[in-house]
């Protein structure tokens, strides 16, 4: 009788302390629920206008990446946002080309095999694979975005291969959520 009897104790506390949300806790988590689960946590918006690039992102804060933001712009012109090891994105004016001859390198690769797990209209989401290899699949992405009549290629950067789904999937919701900061008019 006393393990029912304390059971029932330990259901009612969980499920008390499970539904136990006021209306203000609403309230804010709507305006938070309309950023994907992934850039609500952990997160901080960096303006990028200071690097030639009129829009701001959200970004992994250093409690998240145990790293500041580092943001600057290369010899080459690229904007470069990196936080950590988990963070490392390159944005760069698009000279030329578009999102098909994107996806036509990808096919015509002939190190790795693509496959697009995700695209949108200005951006896709791949794995890259070696056949026959031992290395783990790596996940990258690359989109286009217009920001203030400016059209700029963003992509994930790393010196030692890609990341996992999860980390650029992260990169791509963190670009595909940039805001114009104040549009030209």
């Amino acid at each position: 009788m006393k393990l029912y009897t304390l059971t029932g104790i330990f259901l009612i506390a969980l499920l008390t302390a499970c539904g136990g949300e006021s209306k203000t806790d609403e309230a804010e988590g709507d305006a938070a629920s309309d950023l994907p689960a992934v850039l609500q946590t952990s997160v901080t918006t960096a303006d990028l206008s200071e690097h030639f690039i009129n829009a701001s992102i959200i970004i992994p804060d250093s409690n998240r990446a145990k790293s500041h933001a580092e943001i600057y712009v290369n010899d080459f012109g690229e904007t470069r946002v990196q936080v950590g090891t988990i963070y490392n994105i390159v944005i760069a004016e698009l000279l030329e080309g578009d999102l098909n001859s994107y996806r036509q390198g990808l096919a015509d690769d002939l190190t790795y095999t693509h496959e697009i797990i995700e695209e949108g209209s200005d951006y896709v989401l791949y794995k890259s694979v070696i056949i026959d290899s031992h290395l783990d699949p790596e996940f990258h992405f690359y989109a286009i975005k217009d920001i203030d009549g400016v059209k700029y290629e963003i992509h994930d950067y790393s010196e030692e291969g890609g990341y996992a789904e999860s980390i650029a999937r992260m990169m791509l919701e963190s670009v595909n959520h940039m805001n114009v900061n104040n549009p030209a008019t």
